[in-house]
């Protein structure tokens, strides 16, 4: 069964992440990015695109999502549901605390430069 990192998020896989990932769950590891809309239940709807890996054979083992707080607070507390590591991304940050700027994306929002991974408890 092949290991399965969903990414839950618009923003595309870069190689810092990718080695970071591959670094923690093995070089076998697949990654796959949705767009998902998380709609009134948020775990609900993690939970169904889990399901659907599952069912074509793929083990899941983390879901990296990128949410409003207020989503990932639900995601978290129905964590144990979801049955897999829920991780979340780290921005680098300067001397003041601020994230650092890589460049823009195609809708001019800022690209902020990775840090890590961390694992949401």
């Amino acid at each position: 069964m092949a290991k399965t990192i969903l990414r839950i998020t618009r923003h595309p896989l870069d190689a810092d992440r990718l080695d970071f990932l591959k670094g923690v769950f093995g070089d076998d590891v697949k990654i796959v990015s949705e767009d998902l809309q998380y709609g009134d239940n948020p775990v609900e709807a993690v939970k169904a695109l889990i399901q659907r890996f599952a069912d074509s054979g793929e083990g899941v083992v983390a879901v990296e999502a990128i949410a409003p707080f207020p989503v990932l607070m639900k995601l978290v507390d129905g964590r144990r549901d979801l049955g897999v590591t829920l991780i979340r991304v780290q921005f680098a940050r300067d001397a003041g605390g601020r994230a650092i700027v890589t460049g823009k994306d195609t809708q001019d929002r800022d690209i902020l430069k990775f840090s890590c991974y961390e694992e949401l408890l």
